[in-house]
């Protein structure tokens, strides 16, 4: 079997597994049959085998990329900010790509690769801004989105839902941000107006990707609950205010969420594990 069929098969299965149209351990066993033991070879590139047999591949490799690392640490602050932002991504396309490589098969190396990647990205980032002298809050909202929006797409496509849910995050603190500029002396109550209808369409999102794009459900619902208890978060962390009572009042609110998630239990169980 040629390289490309094996290819569509792999992919046919994955979404099998994502959709949730075969069980997890028929979807494992089926990629077993369809492995190659070209890429089985290539995952031990680093065992510690080859490494012990003095494999010339592995060292060479290895010294290579131990000596680029070191290379751009050490000076990555006398790059101009165009080659930094450059390498910036560059190392951070690098590591979605093996996140991509080994999804299929190794979900646990995919995660801490990708995971990797975005902190190198949001690391670099905030070093070329500190080199720069650009360490203002236009700047650092900059990266922000920046780094949201990546993660956000790097998350969809690597089919990653933690990375998808930090994008999300990213997004809320600009919202919350902004907001805190148009409105800096905001009350309680306004404050819920702003934050609690986002969370209902978060929870409605949950529901309409149950019906089209089942694996973005979770991410949403898992949105929608943390927009639920912005308000508080907002005042306290990012403004650096609160009301009277106000740990009463998010005890309230940690009940009626409880309330509503068990009353509608039949419903969002079905949008998020189903």
């Amino acid at each position: 079997m040629n390289s490309e069929r094996r290819e569509i098969i792999l992919n046919e299965i994955e979404y099998w597994r994502t959709s949730r149209l075969l069980p997890e351990q028929y979807c494992d066993f089926l990629e077993n049959l369809y492995q190659e033991q070209a890429a089985q070879a290539a995952r031990r590139t680093f065992s510690i085998n080859s490494i012990q047999q003095g494999s010339l591949k592995t060292w060479f490799l290895g010294f290579g990329i131990i000596s680029l690392i070191f290379f751009i640490g050490f000076y990555f602050s006398l790059f101009p900010w165009p080659l930094q932002m450059a390498i910036a991504l560059l190392v951070t396309s690098i590591c979605y790509s093996f996140s991509a490589v080994f999804r299929p098969r190794r979900k646990v190396a995919a995660l801490l690769t990708a995971s990797g990647g975005s902190v190198i990205l949001l690391g670099l980032g905030a070093w070329t801004l500190w080199l720069q002298d650009w360490l203002s809050p236009g700047g650092i909202a900059g990266l922000v989105g920046v780094c949201g929006l990546i993660w956000w797409l790097a998350g969809y496509f690597l089919n990653l839902g933690i990375l998808n849910y930090c994008g999300f995050v990213c997004f809320i603190l600009l919202y919350g941000v902004m907001f805190g500029k148009i409105h800096p002396d905001a009350s309680w109550p306004m404050m819920q107006l702003f934050w609690l209808p986002l969370s209902v369409v978060m929870v409605w999102l949950c529901w309409l990707a149950h019906h089209r794009i089942k694996r973005m459900a979770p991410v949403f619902f898992a949105v929608g609950i943390t927009v639920w208890f912005m308000p508080e978060a907002d005042m306290l962390l990012m403004r650096q205010s609160s009301v009277h009572g106000m740990v009463l009042l998010c005890l309230l609110k940690i009940v009626i969420a409880f309330i509503l998630l068990f009353v509608l239990r039949k419903k969002w169980i079905v949008w998020v594990f189903k």
